[in-house]
């Protein structure tokens, strides 16, 4: 085989998983490396097996026998869902399996015939998480290959946990953090998303700080220029949209944390208007923001819900409203769709902890307002803001330019 032939494995039972945020993060990752001339083999999770030859390499789907990864169409339109949680299923399966019910799905696929004869040649295998398990499997391979392994983390596993579990449980905290431990110490790097997320690992890990690494998310490349809103009469509907689930990926999530200092905010103002949700929410969270409906109405605001759209769609549903609204519950993280928001160049009110990550960033955005604390009426009234600029330093080739320097010491990017 050539010195020069390149090649990577990334380990993400998500792929193909219609509205899943990691879908956006490790198609950078996918996208970078080709650009870089890698041949890539992607091993997903899915209801079948199947390999999916492409001009850049190959998928290869192992079956996931638990359902929790289903692959489906990723333009597909999903609507508000009815879906009711077992929780005492979820939470039993959660005990059982160590350190996620995909353990199952990730012990086979590192495991399969396939995965295994796509190793051979590999200058890396990349895991990005969660969930949790993603990252075993890949360290299972490149322990049996020889294979550095990148430990890409989206979120924290031990650091504001996102299963109840590992705050509730002395045990189960003390199982996974041997294989946490295990893992970062074996990888050749480790990424994560926030400078937060990096000190609460390095506080953890202080001899692994010189391979743990920022890598944030970004906005899309080539997004048009935030362009001046659109003037309005003062009588003219107002339109607010929030994209995407609350509780979803975090229980602390709760929709009341956003409809309560928006309803005291709005109440000033003398504007009406329209709130509209988009994204697959569960019937509990639909339930409990229509609650909301008849003190909304009472000063002359809607709320109204829309379900999931295509990336594509959903931003240019985006850039014809008047403003975006953000909730971040975490210390740590950086919600993934603030960098879609941000693209934009339209003003967002959010909510969130002081000194929190997303409160650091945005406090930095001339064009974001604190709902507790600061007035909506200036973003309302399109004559007195004329977009934002997003920084560059969440643009994509800001950020490949880092992701390869992170890996140039290591590999012939």
């Amino acid at each position: 085989m050539s010195n020069d032939f390149k090649k990577a494995v990334l380990f993400v039972p998500f792929w193909r998983q219609s509205a899943h945020v990691g879908n956006n993060r490790v198609d950078r990752f996918r996208r970078w490396l080709i650009e870089e001339g890698y041949e890539l083999v992607i091993v997903l999770a899915g209801t079948r097996e199947a390999v999916r030859y492409e001009s850049w390499g190959q998928e290869i789907t192992v079956v996931d026998r638990l359902g929790l990864h289903p692959e489906s169409d990723p333009d597909e339109v999903k609507q508000l869902s009815n879906r009711k949680p077992n929780r005492f299923r979820r939470a039993l399966a959660n005990w059982l399996f160590n350190p996620d019910p995909a353990i199952v799905w990730s012990k086979a696929a590192a495991r399969h015939p396939k995965v295994n004869d796509a190793m051979q040649g590999a200058k890396f295998i990349l895991s990005s998480s969660p969930p949790e398990s993603a990252h075993v499997g890949a360290w299972l391979l490149s322990r049996k290959f020889s294979v550095p392994h990148i430990m890409d983390m989206r979120d924290g596993w031990l650091d504001e946990p996102l299963k109840p579990l590992l705050n509730s449980s002395a045990l189960r905290r003390w199982l996974e953090s041997r294989l946490e431990s295990r893992i970062a110490n074996h990888a050749m790097a480790i990424q994560v998303t926030s400078d937060i997320w990096k000190e609460l690992f390095d506080v953890r890990y202080p001899h692994l700080a010189n391979k743990t690494h920022i890598l944030t998310n970004s906005y899309l490349p080539n997004m048009p220029n935030p362009n001046s809103l659109i003037l309005k009469a003062a009588d003219e509907e107002r339109v607010l949209i929030h994209a995407g689930r609350f509780m979803g990926s975090h229980m602390k999530r709760e929709p009341e944390l956003l409809m309560e200092p928006l309803l005291k905010n709005l109440t000033n103002t003398h504007y009406k208007g329209v709130i509209r949700f988009y994204g697959d929410l569960s019937e509990q969270e639909v339930v409990r923001l229509e609650d909301y409906q008849p003190r909304f109405n009472s000063i002359n605001w809607r709320v109204e819900f829309h379900g999931s759209l295509p990336r594509a769609k959903m931003l240019d549903v985006m850039q014809n409203s008047d403003g975006l609204l953000l909730l971040s519950a975490s210390h740590a993280a950086l919600p993934s769709k603030m960098f879609e928001y941000l693209a934009t160049g339209l003003p967002i009110g959010y909510v969130a902890e002081v000194g929190c990550a997303t409160e650091k960033l945005l406090k930095k955005i001339k064009s974001s307002i604190n709902l507790e604390s600061e007035s909506l009426s200036g973003i309302l009234e399109p004559d007195t803001f004329h977009g934002c600029i997003a920084p560059v330093e969440y643009s994509e080739p800001v950020l490949k330019r880092k992701f390869k320097e992170i890996y140039a010491s290591n590999f012939n990017f």
